[in-house]
């Protein structure tokens, strides 16, 4: 997170108490206060309109309980229940609760459960970031290596239509050549792409994106009928509707 700012909410209906939190969040640079509640029922449009990052939240509420809020709610913000009912903590961590203050609420204690929330923000923007990394790396990169007679030879996956197993060898099928390559079928599928090919039979690796039709346990691409392997059937049809291609 490289500037950091929580945006929270207040929803408590007992003003005093709204007040001492406001009083807390005014002293933290990082916490922006949107809006304080005194009903549960009155932050649900806010709550379902904008994003919300933390919720300061009282449980025994009229009209609508802190717990009952959370149920209707379609996504859930980091959460600390602010209550005088210690009997409510075990159902607070059964919704997943990142903290539980009781009254009366010290700024020691509040600044405890803030920083959890700091805590677990920066470790989820990690995540998303290091997954953003690696998205963008698999895109880059399009294209395999594979050594033929005495140079390598570059093809991107967009133009192989198959690999046909030939012994030690592979023959790899595009639109204008064949290409062989010495090559195991074990090392060709830790190189392609998941989501973009796979094995059929033990002589076969096909292109998703190149089939052309699927028949009675035969795969056509660019008028070759590919046999479908027993021993693959299963794997090449749940990959197919896993990935929308069937269904």
């Amino acid at each position: 997170m490289d500037t950091l700012s929580i945006r929270c909410v207040i929803i408590d209906d007992e003003p005093l108490a709204i007040e001492k939190l406001k009083g807390f969040v005014t002293k933290v640079p990082y916490l922006q206060l949107v809006a304080s509640f005194q009903s549960g029922i009155e932050a649900i449009p806010i709550l379902k309109s904008e994003q919300i990052d933390l919720l300061f939240l009282d449980i025994q509420m009229e009209d609508l309980t802190g717990i009952q809020l959370l149920q209707v709610l379609n996504y859930k913000p980091c959460v600390i229940f602010t209550t005088a009912y210690s009997e409510y903590a075990v159902k607070g961590y059964e919704l997943d609760i990142c903290d539980y203050l009781l009254k009366p609420i010290s700024f020691e204690r509040f600044m405890l459960a803030v920083n959890k929330i700091v805590d677990r923000m920066t470790v989820n923007a990690k995540a998303e970031k290091m997954n953003k990394v690696e998205t963008q790396d698999a895109k880059a990169i399009d294209f395999m290596m594979v050594k033929t007679d005495y140079h390598m030879q570059k093809i991107t996956f967009d133009e192989i239509l198959f690999f046909e197993g030939m012994k030690d060898y592979i023959r790899i099928h595009t639109h204008e050549k064949r290409i062989m390559t010495l090559q195991t079928f074990k090392n060709m599928e830790e190189i392609l792409p998941a989501d973009q090919f796979c094995r059929i039979h033990k002589s076969f690796i096909v292109s998703l994106n190149k089939i052309e039709k699927i028949e009675r346990n035969q795969v056509f691409i660019n008028g070759e009928h590919l046999p479908i392997g027993e021993t693959y059937r299963k794997t090449f049809f749940d990959l197919l509707k896993k990935l929308g291609i069937i269904h």
